[in-house]
């Protein structure tokens, strides 16, 4: 029996939600049964390509959307399906998805899935992007097969027809086994001392991800507190020399892109997230699977919640911030694995999920 082949489509394979995602998803599923390639619209290096080489994936690359004309941005996408001989086409690029599952259906795929993992508010930047999203919206409704998001705000912001909710789920037991010496380690390396209070963020350094604010609040903290911001982005300089204006650069620890997240998760006392929109937060997931408390912005999805009493959601005023690091339990809790191991957030769960949804009915 031949495999089933699926072509994932993504900008990059960074270390975003929906990145981690499909590895995560790849590292579970039957390779024996699903061969799983990826059409990426950039080529610069990406996190995770030597892994997704390793576990049998072929990386396949054509000009974004942004970088040449749509006519050209549709033929290539066409030809790539048809010379690999696609069964499933799932575009994990939000939006733009319309235009793809349309190439997909020019290319003769007969399963063709748009995955929405944002709330799509924050791509409307301008007159321009709100148009594209518009017709993309109209190609989704007349092109996907099926539609799945990450939260039920996530789908209700990008789809016109019934969409399914599929958590993005994680690697549960390695968040409740993290390596002790490789705690240690990064102890070490980051300079951080037992009597430190540690305030986490992980995500990429981002006007949307909001660690502007975290360095404000962390200013008006003693020293006792320390700041460590998981990631790299477009704003890593400003946020630096933010941090020199406010006379805390030696509590901010840009910590960088890192592989060892279960790990980096015990050096923190509180996991913060205000970021200004996000379709779930995956990162906020593996904190409370993690064991550690959470403060995060009313935009975050409640879906993101699993249900230990380790969420607290604030709007983005920075004294209710500082009033809830400070009064926050900041002791780990001991949380119900075998509740956790069972749930949606475990990803051999989101695996017989999506595989129910690549096993389905093939419309035309």
């Amino acid at each position: 029996m031949s495999k089933i082949k699926v072509m994932h489509c993504l900008g990059q394979l960074n270390t975003g939600g929906a990145e981690t995602l499909v590895m995560n998803i790849f590292r579970h599923i039957e390779r024996d049964k699903f061969e799983f390639d990826f059409l990426l619209f950039n080529d610069d290096k990406g996190f995770y390509d030597e892994e997704a080489k390793s576990l049998g994936a072929n990386l396949h690359y054509t000009s974004s959307m942004g970088h040449t004309n749509i006519f050209k941005y549709i033929r290539s996408i066409i030809k790539i399906l048809k010379d690999q001989n696609i069964d499933i086409v799932h575009s994990h690029m939000d939006w733009q998805g319309g235009l793809i599952v349309y190439a997909a259906y020019r290319a003769g795929v007969k399963k063709r899935i748009v995955h929405s993992h944002a709330n799509q508010g924050m791509f409307k930047t301008s007159l321009l992007h709100r148009l594209l999203i518009t017709i993309n919206k109209y190609l989704i409704k007349r092109y996907a097969t099926d539609c799945i998001a990450c939260s039920q705000e996530a789908g209700e912001s990008l789809f016109r027809q019934p969409f399914e909710v599929l958590i993005n789920g994680i690697d549960i037991e390695r968040f409740l086994n993290p390596n002790q010496e490789i705690i240690n380690q990064l102890k070490q390396e980051l300079n951080i001392q037992d009597t430190d209070i540690i305030l986490g963020n992980v995500g990429s350094l981002s006007e949307n991800k909001n660690q502007r604010f975290l360095i404000q609040i962390l200013s008006k903290l003693d020293k006792k507190y320390k700041l460590v911001l998981v990631g790299d982005g477009s704003m890593k300089y400003e946020l630096k020399q933010f941090s020199k204006e406010l006379n805390v650069m030696d509590r901010v620890i840009f910590a960088g892109v890192r592989k060892e997240i279960p790990e980096i998760m015990q050096l923190f006392n509180i996991f913060l997230f205000p970021s200004k929109k996000e379709g779930l937060g995956i990162v906020a997931i593996e904190a409370q699977v993690s064991g550690i408390p959470c403060i995060v912005s009313e935009s975050i999805p409640e879906q993101v919640d699993i249900g230990q009493g380790l969420i607290k959601r604030k709007p983005l005023i920075i004294n209710e911030w500082l009033e809830s690091i400070i009064n926050i339990d900041k002791n780990k809790t001991n949380i119900n694995k075998q509740k956790i191991t069972d749930s949606q957030f475990n990803i051999k769960k989101s695996c017989e999920k999506l595989l129910k949804i690549y096993k389905g009915d093939k419309n035309e």
